[in-house]
């Protein structure tokens, strides 16, 4: 989804992952919801929580139809829990380290999961079956996605590289020579975005496989600590039309030796490749991003327990929310703009009104 001297990277992530998945559809909640005692009960007005993983929870992401929520955990299992009624639908088991990233397919029928056991599967979601493995990552998977088409997987790897996978056969077509620490792809399917471990944005070109554009964050200016850098990036999100980028990183203003910029979130215009915003909020990593689907804030949550809230015009915090007992690892927002979920270190899952 962290240390010094130089922060490790898994340290940076402790329990989470990179995930892309922003862009959900709408989940209604119902008032079984709340009455479920099996695994689901209620935690104030507003909030339902889903229970069940024995780790903390790195990744969640929203079939495309709203009715399915799939997490992954440290606990090495997948979760399938029906919105409607808060049920825990199957669990999937199979890879044999952390789970890191998960994304549906646009037809929602196949759910694709990342591993630091270097490993991607492809689950039938309707059985729970593994469908395919795909192998070749000779170190951990951090972060995953698929094209809007469904035809083109993206997975980057600790083991600097990022790759491009046939989805229809499992077939790897390309690799990419970079440490990749995020990616998501763009809303028309042009481009794959991957955020770098130099803290770089590069935009690479789907079709011709070129890299378009390299987003390059300012170089820190302080004469204690000339080898500073911008840090690396910790979590990615596209806005719907595709104009926003913001990215999430890690602060260490708090260790004695600071080797990075400490600004844990950056807001840039695509349309430009300018840097908007550039700031820290908290302590430590931002290790889960989200823009709302108007395209007018974003949502953070890292290795303190709160969830923040952002205005993407001009940068100022407008809403913070708090209930979870850990960091928060993952987020997703509901295509209406009006629900959000998060995941958390302390194992749970919660279901917010905004």
């Amino acid at each position: 989804m962290k240390m010094i001297v130089k922060p490790q990277f898994w340290q940076l992530f402790t329990a989470a992952t990179l995930t892309a998945s922003t862009f959900i559809n709408a989940v209604t909640l119902y008032p079984s919801i709340a009455e479920n005692k099996v695994n689901t009960t209620q935690v104030s007005q507003t909030v339902f929580t889903l229970s069940g993983h024995t780790a903390p929870i790195s990744t969640i992401v929203i079939s495309p139809d709203g009715q399915t929520l799939a997490s992954g955990s440290d606990d090495k299992t997948i979760k399938l829990w029906n919105l409607k009624t808060g049920k825990l639908l199957r669990t999937l088991t199979g890879h044999k380290e952390k789970v890191t990233s998960l994304v549906f397919s646009p037809d929602g029928k196949t759910l694709v999961s990342s591993s630091i056991d270097n490993t991607i599967r492809l689950w039938n979601v309707q059985t729970g079956k593994l469908n395919r493995n795909l192998t070749g990552h000779s170190s951990a998977v951090i972060s995953i996605a698929i094209s809007p088409d469904g035809k083109t997987l993206a997975s980057s790897s600790y083991d600097k590289t990022l790759r491009l996978w046939n989805l229809s056969n499992g077939r790897l077509v390309h690799t990419f020579k970079v440490f990749a620490t995020a990616v998501v792809m763009s809303p028309d399917g042009r481009n794959l975005i991957s955020g770098n471990e130099d803290g770089t944005i590069k935009r690479w070109n789907l079709r011709t496989r070129r890299l378009i554009a390299n987003l390059v964050p300012p170089k820190p200016q302080n004469p204690m600590f000339e080898s500073q850098r911008a840090s690396a990036v910790t979590s990615l999100a596209i806005s719907n039309d595709g104009n926003t980028l913001i990215n999430g990183g890690y602060n260490d203003f708090h260790q004695s030796i600071q080797q990075t910029d400490g600004k844990n979130i950056k807001v840039w215009n695509l349309r430009t490749g300018k840097l908007i915003h550039n700031f820290a909020d908290g302590i430590g990593g931002i290790n889960a991003v989200a823009i709302t689907p108007d395209g007018k804030s974003f949502i953070t949550g890292g290795l303190g327990h709160k969830i923040s809230i952002f205005d993407v015009k001009t940068g100022k915090l407008t809403r913070t929310i708090e209930g979870h007992a850990g960091g928060i690892y993952a987020l997703a927002v509901s295509k209406d703009g009006k629900t959000l979920i998060s995941g958390s270190g302390d194992k749970s899952i919660k279901v917010w009104r905004l």
